[in-house]
């Protein structure tokens, strides 16, 4: 093998390397999001969904359906079909204009907000982390979130 070849074998065990990481973090966050969206389901009562938290993509959509109560009065009741709307419509923007997939993020985001002010005191400090990390953050707060009673709607809701 020549020191060309060396370095090209190199440069793909390294690409072999970070890839492997990549995965073993996409699952770790995965079973992050799952236990604690599982829990937090069980915990508002609706424990006839909480089973979604473990199928893969029905696990975007648990978060949605269990803050559909909670987010604002204009939307209350339609927050899941706007988050699936805009789900199907970034996929498929994304596609043509790379930046449509952003659309997601950004509902997604708002429902994690709802969520976080039902759990946290800190609600806006848990979405800006997770705004800076692309979302990147979501799973850890929703794990950290899982053995928290809820916070009184009137206390939150004002």
């Amino acid at each position: 093998m020549s020191a060309e070849e060396g370095v090209i074998v190199g440069l793909f065990a390294m690409l072999a390397g970070f890839l492997i990481l990549l995965l073993v973090i996409g699952i770790i966050m995965y079973i992050l999001y799952a236990i604690g969206m599982f829990k937090i389901a069980k915990t508002l009562g609706r424990e006839d969904m909480a089973f979604l938290a473990w199928i893969p993509i029905a696990q975007i959509f648990l978060l949605p359906l269990v803050v559909e109560d909670d987010v604002h009065e204009q939307i209350r009741g339609k927050f899941t079909l706007i988050f699936a709307i805009s789900w199907i419509g970034s996929v498929l923007l994304s596609m043509a204009i790379p930046i449509f997939g952003v659309i997601t993020l950004i509902v997604q985001i708002y429902g994690f907000h709802v969520l976080a002010t039902r759990f946290s005191e800190n609600a806006l400090v848990h979405t800006i982390i997770t705004i800076v990390t692309l979302g990147f953050a979501m799973p850890i707060s929703i794990f950290l979130f899982r053995n928290r009673e809820p916070l009184p709607k009137d206390e939150v809701f004002e």
